[in-house]
């Protein structure tokens, strides 16, 4: 099946999954994991009638879906109006989707994301969504997935400016030499319209009288729009083209659970990505009779790590908070035991 639209370039890097990951097993190349649990399952594979497509089965009631690498974020440069499309097929219809869009400042500083929701049908769609990106923002960092549980299947992203289309006009040149007229022999000679040397302006008075009769036609939404500009001290914000732009000031909240064995040999959760959680913690909590070592660790990367704070005992039917202080873009929690014994941990956030 072709999913190529013809006439647009997009601005998503591998947006359209034929670029894999170092490991066969492992996303696309510039995606990453995001939100889900230890249940949660991530599929990349290459189907071979409708192309590279990337499956998330969600058990748990949070969201799960895939984001662009930092570095891979989407340059909006200078063009504020820009078209995403995303490709999307689900196993039920009440599945419901979602798109987030992270704006990225000038100087860098990340803003609350742009939410979109949408339900895909158990056929191949195309949904479109236009943002409005302001002159101070230089990048648009992009994240879509399944919103609780069910089965979504992803097989593009595209993204490209909307820009207005100019058409080139011939016009045809006047000669610049003209012909004085010097004198007029008779009447019959002026046979043809004659070029004068210079305009000759007239002030005719002119009265007009005529009847209107307007029919104004009642507006609807799919064809007509209103355009609104804000300006400071309104408390309205929109873009220069007139569309408004809605922050939503609520605190989003994110949970993940995962239940472990702990025993002598040293083992950890599962990576999370928490660069866009501005504050996060772990709960641990003991269900055996012997007490636990528990240590939180930090990663620039997800390869090289760094313990954060002091190592924590959880005792015996005990819960144990664990909050890191400092930040790095990934995050996990190691833990150990004399003996085995079955622990609960929670990473609970809000953004």
């Amino acid at each position: 099946m072709k999913r190529n639209l013809k006439g647009t370039f997009s601005g998503i890097y591998n947006g359209d999954f034929l670029k894999r990951g170092k490991d066969p097993t492992d996303l696309p190349d510039a995606w990453l994991k995001i939100g889900g649990n230890h249940t949660t399952r991530w599929e990349f594979r290459q189907d071979p009638m409708e192309g590279p497509v990337l499956e998330i089965r969600n058990s748990a009631d949070i969201r799960a879906g895939i984001i662009q690498t930092y570095e891979t974020s989407l340059n909006v440069g200078q063009d504020e109006d820009w078209l995403i499309i995303i490709l999307l097929k689900s196993e039920k219809p009440e599945t419901e989707a979602y798109l987030r869009c992270y704006p990225i400042m000038s100087d860098g500083d990340v803003c609350k994301p742009w939410i979109y929701s949408f339900s895909p049908d158990q056929k191949l769609e195309k949904f479109k969504q236009v943002i409005s990106a302001g002159s101070d923002i230089r990048f648009m960092r992009l994240e879509t997935g399944i919103v609780g549980p069910g089965r979504l299947c992803i097989y593009q992203l595209i993204a490209y400016p909307i820009l207005p289309n100019f058409m080139k006009k011939r016009v045809k040149k006047v000669s610049s030499e003209l012909r004085q007229i010097s004198h007029i022999q008779s009447i019959g000679e002026i046979n043809k319209p004659i070029q004068l040397a210079m305009p000759i302006p007239l002030k005719v008075p002119v009265t007009v009288q005529a009847t209107v009769d307007a029919d104004v036609r009642n507006l609807t939404p799919t064809r007509d729009r209103v355009q609104i500009f804000g300006s400071s001290p309104v408390p309205l914000a929109t873009s220069s083209s007139g569309r408004a732009q809605v922050e939503i000031s609520a605190h989003g909240f994110h949970e993940s659970l995962e239940d472990v064995t702990a025993n002598q040999t040293l083992a950890s959760t599962t990576t999370r990505d928490v660069s866009a959680l501005p504050r996060f913690s772990f709960a641990v909590y003991n269900f055996g009779t012997v007490s636990v070592h528990v240590q939180a660790e930090l990663s620039p990367d997800g390869v090289l790590w760094a313990i954060e704070g002091q190592q924590r005992e959880v005792g015996p039917q005990k819960l144990v908070i664990v909050s890191p202080e400092n930040f790095l873009r990934y995050t996990r929690l190691s833990y150990w035991a004399d003996n085995m014994t079955t622990l609960r941990i929670w990473v609970q956030a809000q953004s």
